[in-house]
């Protein structure tokens, strides 16, 4: 019956979610279930019974003026067709992408920890290092674009995501709710790490500038970019998985049968305003740069971490503002 039960989901997928719909979906539901049984009162095996019930009941053409949703399917047909991910597909999907997010973690890192082998070198190690340090900054920011560009070439097959409707299958759904709810303790424990990281990194300057006169008090910036950079890459690294099962679990319209049994979650954004997505595309690599230049320019990198606050702050703020448009 498991066969049947997702062949019927399939059929009504991206019907609409009315009550006439789910009537038709009950009702065929039950003459499936009871020529099944029929079936396997008579001696047939559960796959010649499956083979049976779906080849007398799996055209809804067919059945649609006698379940009273012929109308409705007329007015389907003339809806952009939604595209199916297979639980192949998907599961190629998060591979791809849970690699991309940690090239994309990694880049991140790499800008925040760029400036620790000039410290280290140029304050911290004896001697004349200073272009060591130089050198291994632009090696650090070498990679941490090079951690923003290589998941664009991968993910590039899944463009189609963003432009093309789509939808999943229940079991496909039951897939990826039970991996979002496995990844669910690591969720919370980075999200836990990332917060302590970035409380806690004002304490070894803070210590370190005590015992100035003792130990270089050098080794409380590196410590603070480096605690930093664990706590930023903790929260990207949890946060962002954790919308990648989000987003899939929201492929399916919430206006449909399909809907019904995606779980419900926060949406990627969508912008009704042609600037308003242009803007918002290059939003959060236009606060990199902003964070890297002034950094650059004022080397006052205990304060323009705030710029990250605050970015996540605006962008929220017109999140909120475009859904009540």
């Amino acid at each position: 019956m498991e066969t049947i039960k997702n062949y019927l989901e399939s059929m009504f997928r991206n019907l609409p979610n009315t009550s006439e719909v789910i009537k038709a979906k009950n009702e065929l539901f039950q003459m499936m279930e009871d020529k099944y049984t029929e079936l396997r009162r008579e001696g047939k095996s559960e796959n010649e019974a499956v083979a049976t019930v779906i080849s007398e009941f799996g055209n809804l053409d067919e059945l649609a003026s006698s379940l009273g949703i012929k109308h409705v399917l007329e007015t389907e047909k003339e809806q952009p067709q939604r595209r199916n991910l297979s639980l192949d597909e998907v599961k190629e999907y998060l591979d791809d992408l849970f690699v991309s997010i940690t090239f994309k973690m990694a880049g991140i890192v790499c800008f925040i920890i760029c400036t620790i082998p000039v410290i280290f070198f140029g304050d911290v190690l004896p001697g004349n290092h200073e272009t060591i340090g130089i050198v291994m900054m632009f090696i650090l920011i070498a990679m941490g674009v090079a951690g923003m560009i290589i998941p664009r070439t991968r993910m590039e097959p899944w463009r189609f995501l963003k432009h093309e409707p789509c939808s999943i299958s229940p079991a496909t759904t039951d897939y990826v709710s039970s991996e979002k709810k496995k990844f669910t303790k690591t969720y919370t424990i980075l999200n836990v790490l990332g917060i302590v990281f970035c409380v806690c990194s004002v304490i070894p300057a803070v210590i370190f500038d005590d015992f100035a006169s003792e130990v270089n008090d050098s080794w409380g910036g590196i410590l603070f970019f480096a605690s930093v950079a664990a706590g930023v890459g903790c929260f990207v690294y949890c946060n962002w998985r954790y919308r990648a099962y989000q987003r899939l679990l929201n492929t399916n319209s919430e206006t449909s049968i399909g809907g019904t049994y995606t779980k419900s979650g926060d949406k990627e954004p969508f912008y009704n305003n042609k600037t308003m997505r242009a803007i918002m595309s290059v939003y959060w690599p236009t606060v990199t740069c902003i964070y890297l230049a002034y950094s650059f320019l004022t080397f006052k990198w205990w304060i323009s971490w705030i710029i990250w606050p605050i970015a996540g702050v605006v962008n929220k703020l017109i999140i909120n503002l475009n859904s009540e448009d």
